[in-house]
């Protein structure tokens, strides 16, 4: 059976799901399909599938499963979605390879359905997600996707047990790089990785938050206008956090922040002092293995003043290395005040090691 027969023969199924009386639940009942489908929903067998001719995504790439493995043509299945606070929209697909060509089999998302010709398979992975991106483009800018290649899963599974089936296969990583840089001192014990002020409070680590935590003294009594601590002398630890979190957010004591470039020798004497003590580490943050480890980061604002507008992931994807630095002043007392850097909240308040790369010359320059 060639491709083009396995797509005819599959479009004898339509999207949707059967009642216990074989109505396509989709069309019969579309606010029940809605609301209810993570209670309802099971993964037909392809044998039911031909038989109630009504899948949704999941069930239809068994069929073509099924159907592909007849056929001396190497294929792939993958499984898409989104993580967006609540909202998990999906999708899965199969590829196939033939003559150096690759093949994005489609038959369920209608709007698409066919087979599409592509030269590479990164190109063909690259293609779904934009077009999966666009359609979703109801959710949140903080949204993170996801692809896997995954193999075939149990029957009848339900809605919940075939998101968590899917964690445990093979995570994609096509994205192109996202650097971003941290200021560590040469002394510091790193075994673990970075640590939050958030971290280090729950941890009654009181020495170390103490040390950490009295940068931010001048900017929440004075420089981010928050009237409740304006010209207070003193902090409690708890305030410190609280600061942190009228002016940040709900997570202001679990970001750490980064920089879009690393900080160099050029910029002045006084940087060139601090790098003697401080190691650079940078983080990927287009890698999907950390992408699913962040529960949210903060662009920030202009200057790290909030009067100024916010800043956003499109904004250091495209600023320049000079243009990044063309406002640092090497002589203020707190030089790094015009630098705009993002803050991300880790699961568990800390960035574990193996997402931070100790960087080299050759690794800081962009």
């Amino acid at each position: 059976m060639s491709p083009n027969q396995i797509m005819n023969r599959m479009n004898d199924i339509e999207y949707g799901f059967p009642d216990t009386h074989g109505n396509n639940i989709l069309i019969e009942n579309p606010k029940r399909y809605e609301k209810e489908f993570d209670k309802f929903y099971y993964l037909q067998t392809p044998e039911e599938l031909l038989k109630s001719k009504c899948g949704v995504c999941w069930e239809q790439v068994e069929l073509e499963r099924k159907l592909f493995q007849d056929t001396n043509i190497p294929f792939k299945t993958y499984f898409i979605y989104i993580v967006d606070d609540d909202m998990l929209p999906s999708h899965t697909f199969l590829t196939y390879q033939k003559d150096s060509k690759y093949y994005w089999f489609e038959h369920s998302w209608g709007k698409y359905q066919g087979i599409h010709e592509y030269r590479s398979e990164v190109e063909l992975l690259l293609d779904v997600r934009q077009l999966f991106e666009r359609e979703h483009s109801y959710v949140s800018k903080k949204k993170l996707l996801f692809i896997y290649e995954y193999q075939k899963p149990k029957e009848h599974i339900t809605c919940d047990e075939f998101y968590q089936y899917i964690e445990t296969q093979k995570l994609v990583k096509i994205q192109k790089p996202l650097y971003f840089y941290h200021l560590v001192n040469k002394n510091a014990d790193m075994r673990k990785g970075l640590l939050s002020l958030q971290y280090m409070y729950d941890h009654k680590m009181y020495d170390l938050f103490d040390k950490n935590v009295e940068k931010y003294k001048k900017r929440i009594t004075m420089d981010w206008n928050l009237s409740k601590y304006k010209n207070k002398k003193d902090l409690t630890r708890e305030e410190y956090l609280d600061g942190l979190s009228l002016f940040r957010g709900k997570y202001g004591g679990s970001y750490l922040y980064f920089f879009r470039y690393p900080p160099y020798k050029e910029l002045g004497k006084r940087m060139e002092t601090i790098l003697k003590e401080k190691d650079i580490y940078r983080i990927n943050l287009q890698d999907e293995e950390t992408m699913k480890y962040i529960k949210d980061i903060f662009y920030g604002y202009d200057f790290s003043h909030s009067d100024s507008f916010p800043l956003d992931k499109k904004y250091y994807e495209e600023i320049s290395k000079d243009s990044y630095f063309q406002n640092y002043q090497d002589e203020e007392e707190m030089n790094f005040k015009n630098l705009n850097h993002i803050g991300i909240a880790f699961r568990d308040d800390f960035c574990p090691i193996q997402f931070l790369t100790k960087c080299n010359k050759e690794d800081v320059k962009e």
